[in-house]
């Protein structure tokens, strides 16, 4: 299971976007994706970041207003069992729809469950998708 929580504020020209996933199940993810074993419980160098960030472009797409929207980088962080992965989307004009494409662990699990949660100017909004299902869409 991973969860993906989006928000966005009129008051601010971006939103930010959180990916939360089990730790054991990023580093078979990784592995599998880049042939490397991972041990992601002793911390996160440069390398393995760039790895983490990539995993999650590759399987992560926004769309808002019917655009596809690039999100980048900002920050890791280990949180018990989880890995919290924080990135920004800038240039948010507002949200009138919303659509997300999710396939994080897909490759690892016929259940997989996807929990997406989008928050636009306090109106919060939430669903569930399971592999093989992959998008969901919000209108505000």
């Amino acid at each position: 299971m991973s969860v993906a929580e989006i928000n966005y504020d009129h008051q601010n020209n971006y939103a930010t976007l959180v990916c939360k996933t089990f730790t054991d199940d990023l580093a078979n993810a990784l592995q599998k994706r880049f042939s490397t074993k991972y041990n992601l419980n002793t911390g996160i160098d440069g390398k393995v970041s760039s790895q983490i960030d990539a995993y999650i472009k590759e399987h992560l797409q926004i769309k808002i207003n019917g655009n596809i929207v690039p999100f980048t980088f900002q920050n890791y962080k280990q949180v018990d069992n989880t890995i919290v992965s924080g990135f920004i989307i800038k240039n948010v004009k507002g949200i009138s729809q919303f659509e997300i494409t999710d396939t994080i662990f897909y490759e690892l699990f016929d259940t997989e469950i996807q929990i997406i949660y989008v928050t636009v100017n306090g109106n919060k909004k939430f669903s569930s998708i399971r592999n093989p299902e992959s998008s969901l869409s919000f209108a505000f």
